[in-house]
């Protein structure tokens, strides 16, 4: 919680960018470092812009080689913290190192996702092996527990599709709620396209183009609802201004009575009720199950291991039609090591080429201290849109040339 950072004696960081992927927290351990020079320790690629605010201690490793850089890092003691970001998951094996640290250490640990509604989304079982509140589509008790508030049965013990599998499948039909299939894979727009999509949406998307059915919602502004932060804490949120447009939640319990099987959930009052009745569960959790890490990638020297991540201000949705504020972002530029600099007779600024055998995406270089086999690049920024370009964010293998 932002309680343990004030009073931690170390703050670690792993697969996590706090002034990009996180401001709030990325602020609320500056004003710790500010006042009494909390130590903060991160797993990255190169030095950022934040790791320099925080005068932070640097673990850098290549994209793939997280394992190795987890184990290396001691010294924790129960007070430390260890605020783990959604990429981690991208390094086989990166998570379970991270646990083992913690257990190891007794430190605390949180999972800071970028998106807003990341952790509320978990706790509502958007997840294939949950059901609400943290229970185990697997338990037996949990299913009984949920069924009962929902007035079935039973409920099916077989956990769900996760999105990769949703979209590859030969289901016919999916309803799609604000993703952008960018997000996830090159392929996936083309795989969707294939099928009957029903799109809920609030602006014109990558979505909405191949879309049968598009169900305009209404914005959080024109709603109310709740938000839940990292730590859990939920807050709720009325409408600000009128709209005729209606919530996510009214639609989807519309078509759902139109289908035979109403959820019963027609407002946001009925829904805090369920959710409140349900509540967390303190039955069986998930055990986690150690992942060994896989081999670290190999480089020829016209090559290198990607990695990356979003900036604060990119071409994110949400982003869309603010010209002054995308005026403020930072440059789009790859970093590369001062090595592969003078290998490739470039200074600060002039343009690379950076490809593989699914495109190019050509950009200034900025020289900085990642490692001579690494090169970043920013994941979803202007002229650097990774996944739709390169089909790759990270613990890829890249070709580096002088444009």
């Amino acid at each position: 919680t932002y309680a343990d950072i004030d009073k931690a004696d170390q703050i670690v960081l792993l697969g996590f960018e706090p002034e990009d992927e996180s401001p709030i927290v990325f602020l609320r351990i500056y004003k710790q470092f500010r006042k009494r020079a909390l130590k903060v320790t991160t797993v990255a690629s190169f030095t950022s812009r934040g790791s320099e605010k925080l005068n932070a201690t640097v673990i850098k490793t290549v994209a793939g080689g997280e394992v190795a850089a987890i184990n290396s890092i001691s010294g924790l003691t129960p007070k430390t913290v260890i605020l783990i970001g959604e990429r981690l998951a991208e390094c086989t094996g990166a998570l379970s190192a991270a646990v083992e640290l913690a257990n190891k250490s007794l430190a605390k640990v949180g999972y800071v996702p970028r998106r807003a509604g990341d952790t509320g989304a978990i706790s509502a079982g958007a997840l294939p092996n949950l059901l609400p509140g943290g229970r185990l589509i697997s338990d037996a008790a949990a299913r009984v527990d949920v069924a009962a508030a929902w007035g079935v049965q039973s409920l099916p013990s077989e956990a769900g599709l996760p999105i990769n599998e949703i979209v590859g499948s030969a289901t016919d039909a999916v309803l799609v709620g604000g993703v952008d299939p960018f997000d996830f894979s090159a392929d996936a727009k083309l795989m969707l396209s294939k099928k009957f999509v029903v799109s809920l949406e609030i602006r014109e998307s990558d979505i909405t183009d191949i879309a049968q059915v598009i169900l305009p919602v209404a914005a959080v502004v024109e709603k109310s609802g709740s938000f839940m932060d990292w730590q859990g804490k939920v807050r709720q949120f009325d409408a600000a201004v009128e709209s005729l447009n209606r919530s996510d939640l009214r639609i989807l319990s519309m078509l759902a009575d139109q289908m035979g099987n109403s959820i019963n959930l027609p407002t946001v009052t009925s829904a805090r009720k369920e959710i409140a009745a349900l509540g967390n569960w303190d039955g069986a959790k998930g055990v986690m199950k150690s992942v060994a890490p896989a081999t670290t990638l190999s480089t020829n020297a016209d090559e290198a291991i990607l990695s990356s991540w979003r900036n604060l201000l990119d071409k994110g949705s949400l982003q869309e039609g603010e010209d002054n504020l995308a005026g403020t972002a930072r440059p789009t530029t790859a970093v590369i090591s001062k090595s592969r600099a003078d290998q490739l007779s470039v200074k600060t600024g002039e343009l690379i080429r950076v490809s593989n055998s699914y495109g190019a995406i050509t950009l200034p270089c900025t020289i900085a201290d990642i490692d001579d086999q690494g090169i970043w690049l920013p994941r979803n920024s202007i002229n650097s849109q990774l996944i739709k370009v390169l089909g790759s964010v990270g613990n890829s293998v890249v070709k580096v040339g002088k444009a």
